[in-house]
């Protein structure tokens, strides 16, 4: 008699095929980046923490729905440590427990920002802020 795992394989996994640690946080590719958090169940799978506009906030989800379109992806930080892993992932679990909502002044960049550095911080968001601005700005001089 065999017994077969059909446990599903880690869909993110590093160059070497191993799976990625938990509190890895990753970010998908190209431009708008969604980003979350690698974690595992008791049973192994690879699950991740993320704040996802679709489902409109904070949610823990398998990596085929995270990543449903295969994008390719980067790794933003590798926890240094397991207390750096559990302390990321705490934070992250937190925001799913309480139910915070995504939206574009708090999306899944501030989601990661917030959990791994203590503030939240958004490169796509302050992008186009920045542009508005500089346009804005661009305008009103060019008018007066």
């Amino acid at each position: 008699m065999y017994i077969l795992d059909q446990r599903t394989m880690p869909m993110f996994t590093a160059p070497d095929g191993d799976p990625w640690p938990r509190g890895t946080a990753i970010a998908l590719e190209p431009f708008p980046q969604h980003s979350g958090f690698i974690d595992y169940t008791l049973s192994g799978e690879q699950i991740i923490v993320h704040k996802s506009k679709r489902h409109g906030g904070a949610v823990v989800t398998s990596p085929e729905e995270f990543n449903e379109t295969r994008c390719a992806y980067r790794i933003v930080r590798i926890p240094a440590n397991e207390p750096e892993a559990e302390k990321w992932l705490g934070i992250a679990y937190a925001a799913v427990e309480r139910g915070d909502t995504w939206s574009g002044f708090d999306n899944c960049q501030d989601f990661l920002s917030q959990a791994i550095d203590g503030h939240k911080s958004s490169p796509t968001r302050d992008g186009i802020l920045g542009t508005v601005v500089a346009t804005g700005l661009l305008w009103y001089f060019g008018n007066n």
